[in-house]
């Protein structure tokens, strides 16, 4: 199986999808894509929304990360990153949807291009009607999140890491790279389960990767 993931790893869901792979202890390869300004035309030929990541596989094009995991999971079953089929599986793909939707789009991605990207990559000023939105709808999200963690529930959906695990984790980074942090005395099992996550050999080794890309520049490796 040759495995050629192109984008950058700065995105979280390129980096969900390198995690789903290092799960599964797999070889891969990245083909650097940054998705800033306009798609380069051949990009376009394999992502026709021209977002990342792409997952080659096996010399074909698949141009989603969500799509890309179902694929590998049923190429590599073991270990398991899906539930059975059943509520379990139901209800981890609603918590996909609920962190794209809710914990990136309304909190993490504002503050991530406004903190991180924008002044590091762009030399402009944070918007600061952009970030106070961001920072309002954070602990809606987060008292969310808190009580699907339960005290002493390793994961989203009990004893078993899935993807939805692998979801929170990459989206976390993001948000650690814009300079914020979870304040354990208000959410203390999210606290814990983050840390837990980012201590996986998995993640160990994307944020090395992710170290050498950004160095210093990144509140999270200052």
């Amino acid at each position: 199986m040759k495995l050629r993931v192109h984008g950058t790893l700065l995105s979280p869901w390129v980096r969900r999808l390198v995690a789903f792979i290092e799960e599964k202890g797999l070889d891969y390869e990245i083909e650097t894509v940054v998705p800033l300004g306009d798609p380069d035309p051949d990009f376009l030929k394999i992502s026709p929304l021209g977002k990342v990541p792409v997952l080659e596989f096996n010399g074909r094009f698949l141009p989603d990360s969500f799509a890309a995991c179902t694929l590998l999971e049923a190429e590599v079953p073991d270990p398991a990153l899906f539930p059975k089929a059943g509520w379990d599986e139901a209800w981890m793909l609603w918590l996909c949807d609920y962190l794209a939707t809710a914990l990136f789009s309304k909190v993490e991605a504002p503050l991530f291009i406004q903190q991180f990207i924008n002044p590091t990559f762009q030399n402009t000023a944070p918007d600061a009607d952009i970030v106070a939105a961001a920072q309002q709808m954070k602990p809606q999200v987060f008292d969310y999140l808190e009580t699907q963690l339960v005290s002493g529930r390793p994961f989203l959906l009990g004893d078993q890491c899935t993807l939805a695990d692998l979801t929170a984790g990459s989206i976390f980074v993001n948000y650690f790279h814009a300079g914020e942090t979870i304040d354990a005395a208000r959410w203390p099992n999210l606290s814990d389960y983050v840390i837990r996550l980012h201590a996986r050999p998995s993640f160990e080794r994307i944020l090395d990767q992710e170290r050498q890309l950004v160095g210093t520049t990144s509140p999270l490796f200052g």
